[in-house]
């Protein structure tokens, strides 16, 4: 999910008019007026925010897009894996221990363990020794090859860093099927503090800041599971964004619901969300091909009629714009032959 949008980014429209306009150049461009975005289903950020703006609770705002869910507080904290990269069998992966912190390297196999003081340490796949070595970059120096499996690990100081962002928990290369991992382990509710950021501002209402917390919680428990890792850390599954897009306001939502998930028959739903419903959300049926029970068609208005969303000025409650009739790239379509 981009951030302020769905898990699957799409077009919504909710009342869409297609027209026909005459082009500088003669050519026939096709005209395209609604609202929303996103693929609708599920909690609309943007009428989170309107909803919590006019003083819905986030228990209320859930249950105004999930029908028939019970809310239950989970008292475990279970691990999570989150893939951040996947590269080629030949390619290497740098961890970084900040400045004044201190890491560890572990052999999983054997226990043996490597301390690591501040710089960036390469990782690489040995494919002939079936090893993984462990260069010192920083000091131009190897430190050893290792059977494996390995991962790292903070002892002190700041989480480890990869790819210029700060990831709390273990970080682990791996390798699957020629192809070189690597993922980040650690508890959920920290987890959710890195997704939360990512996935609507920190800056929005706080009840619909833990509207969203629970939305992505729900979402985690739902899916989570697989061999190598249980999600991905962009627009496939959730945006994650590690300890570097936490935030004080984020962190509390997170804080304020610890482990609270929305349940539909006692498990956990597949709570997905999206950026704006354009005052009506949709029925998974037409964006994803199939019902569900707890997902359902809302009207996204207060008692007046008025849609959530305009009263926090979401740029989707009213849109248009043009396609090119001679094919779109984004769309993935080729010439337009006719608009029905």
């Amino acid at each position: 999910m981009l951030r302020v949008l769905g898990v699957l980014v799409g077009l919504l429209l909710v009342g869409g008019i297609l027209g026909i306009a005459p082009r500088a150049d003669g050519a026939i461009a096709v005209k395209v007026c609604g609202s929303g975005y996103g693929h609708g289903v599920g909690l609309a950020q943007y009428g989170a925010y309107g909803r919590a703006q006019a003083g819905q609770n986030y228990v209320k705002i859930l249950r105004s897009y999930y029908r028939g869910i019970d809310l239950h507080r989970y008292l475990d904290d279970p691990f999570v894996r989150v893939l951040l990269e996947q590269k080629g069998l030949n390619d290497s992966h740098d961890v970084v221990v900040a400045s004044g912190g201190t890491a560890q390297m572990v052999n999983l196999a054997t226990g043996h363990t490597v301390a690591l003081g501040p710089g960036t340490y390469r990782v690489m796949y040995l494919s002939a020794q079936k090893s993984y070595q462990l260069t010192n970059v920083s000091a131009g120096e190897q430190i050893g090859s290792y059977e494996g499996p390995i991962h790292f690990e903070p002892v002190s100081g700041a989480p480890l860093g990869y790819a210029g962002r700060s990831y709390r928990g273990k970080l682990r290369p791996e390798v699957s099927n020629s192809k070189f991992y690597l993922t980040n382990r650690l508890r959920m509710e920290t987890y959710i503090r890195g997704v939360l950021p990512a996935e609507m501002p920190s800056s929005w209402a706080h009840e619909a800041l833990k509207s969203q917390a629970v939305a992505a919680r729900s979402y985690a428990r739902a899916t989570r599971g697989g061999d190598l890792f249980d999600f991905y850390a962009d627009t496939r599954g959730q945006v994650y964004g590690g300890a570097s897009s936490e935030t004080t306001a984020t962190n509390k939502a997170v804080a304020d619901t610890a482990g609270v998930v929305a349940l539909y028959n006692g498990k956990p739903i597949r709570a997905y969300y999206h950026s704006s419903s354009g005052g009506y959300t949709e029925d998974p049926s037409y964006a994803f091909g199939r019902p569900v029970a707890y997902l359902k068609a809302v009207r996204d208005v207060d008692p007046q009629g008025r849609s959530f969303e305009k009263g926090v000025n979401s740029p989707w409650t009213r849109w248009s714009g043009t396609l090119n009739p001679d094919g779109s790239a984004q769309l993935d379509i080729g010439s337009i032959a006719g608009v029905r």
